[in-house]
Formats: structure tokens, C-alpha cells, sequence
């Protein structure tokens, strides 16, 4: 398949596609009450790791009733080699949970850090694979980062998670800004944060 078609494709694809995605959302009929007890759980609880719990089960309880309406399928991995942004609190709780090595001086910006060094980043872990996919599988899937959690793409297939050099990259992904600020809110905001893979450069 050349770039061409490739793009296409993708523009014939979001020819009205905001208004379908809108309309599956909206059939879906999620649980908004209980999934805002469960950010707040997150939020009041005493600890980070118990934060995370919560939020966890929050994000889980939005994907149970969005997976089998989303895109997203087992063994599709397009979402494992993009950008993938944690904070501190939660790479160090990924870090206990699995045993793996990490590295404690992620997120911390040098000197004189540009101001675009966040779309710098995006841009340069697009393509690379998570040092956690093995063989096409995530090795700590129950213990993966809120981002992964929280990436569903509302479209029927992955023609737009497919990267395509030259191409950008636009997915309509379901709307979970909540679960990205209460995430913040519970864990702190000013901690480091950083891709996974300059959080655990050793992979699994």
C-alpha cells in the first residue's frame, strides 16, 4: 500500500466520522455517575499506590463498557509504539508491582528545556516500540500505565492508528479528560513525568 492510498483512505475515513463516532458514544450509555465515585475514591484515598488502584478501576470500568464497540483489539499494537507519558508516582508503582528496573532520573528536564520539549518528545518515540512489548504482547498488561488504559479508538478498524511516515497521526480516541485530570489532581501535580521507556530502559 503507498503513502498515497494510504492517506486516501484516511481522508475518505473522516468524511462524517465525528458525527458516527458521536452517535456510537452516545449509544453506549456509559456509567458516568459511577465512574465519578470512582475518581473520587481516587482522589480521597490515603495513598499513591491506592490512587492508582482507583483510577485503575475507573479506567477499567469505561473500557468493559467501550471495548467491544472501539477499534482496539488483542494482539493490535500501534498504541505501543507512540508516545506513552507517566508520571513519577505511577512508574514507581509499576516499578514495585513488576520488580523492573527504573530509572529515577526520568522527568527531570535539563537546563534551558524547550518549550516544545513535550511535542519533541511525542515526535521522537513515534515508530519505537515499548521496551514491554514481547512478541507482540504487553508483558506488564495488568500492570500497564493509565495511558494505555485509557486509549480507545472509537472508529471500527485501525486505519487511523496506523503509522505512515511523512502522515499525522489522527484517531478519534474516546474522551476520558476526566480520568487524565483527576489522575493529576490524586498523584500531584509538578512531578516528573516521562515516556516509559525513559522510565524503565531495560524493558521487562
Amino acid at each position: 500500500m503507498t503513502c498515497a492510498s494510504h492517506a486516501e483512505r484516511v481522508a475518505q475515513r473522516w468524511e462524517g466520522l465525528e458525527q458516527r463516532i458521536s452517535s456510537k458514544i452516545a449509544s453506549l450509555g456509559l456509567d458516568g455517575q459511577a465512574v465519578e465515585r470512582l475518581l473520587t475514591q481516587a482522589m480521597r484515598s490515603g495513598t499513591k499506590a491506592k490512587k492508582i488502584m482507583w483510577l485503575r478501576r475507573a479506567a477499567e470500568s469505561v473500557a468493559t463498557q467501550a471495548l467491544p464497540h472501539a477499534a482496539c483489539r488483542q494482539g493490535c499494537t500501534h498504541c505501543c509504539h507512540i508516545a506513552v507519558v507517566m508520571t513519577q508516582a505511577e512508574a514507581f508503582q509499576i516499578a514495585a508491582e513488576t520488580g523492573c528496573y527504573i530509572n529515577a532520573e526520568a522527568g527531570k528536564p535539563p537546563p534551558l528545556a524547550p518549550r516544545d520539549a513535550k511535542d519533541g518528545n511525542a515526535a521522537h518515540w513515534q515508530g519505537v516500540p515499548c521496551y514491554f512489548l514481547k512478541e507482540g504482547d504487553c508483558s506488564i498488561y495488568r500492570n500497564r500505565p493509565l495511558a494505555c488504559r485509557l486509549q480507545l479508538n472509537m472508529d471500527d478498524d485501525d486505519l487511523l492508528c496506523q503509522l505512515v511516515e511523512g502522515e499525522a497521526i489522527r484517531v478519534p480516541y474516546l474522551n476520558l479528560t476526566a480520568h487524565h485530570v483527576a489522575a493529576v489532581a490524586a498523584l500531584g501535580m509538578g512531578q516528573p513525568i516521562a515516556d516509559i521507556r525513559e522510565w524503565f530502559p531495560r524493558g521487562a
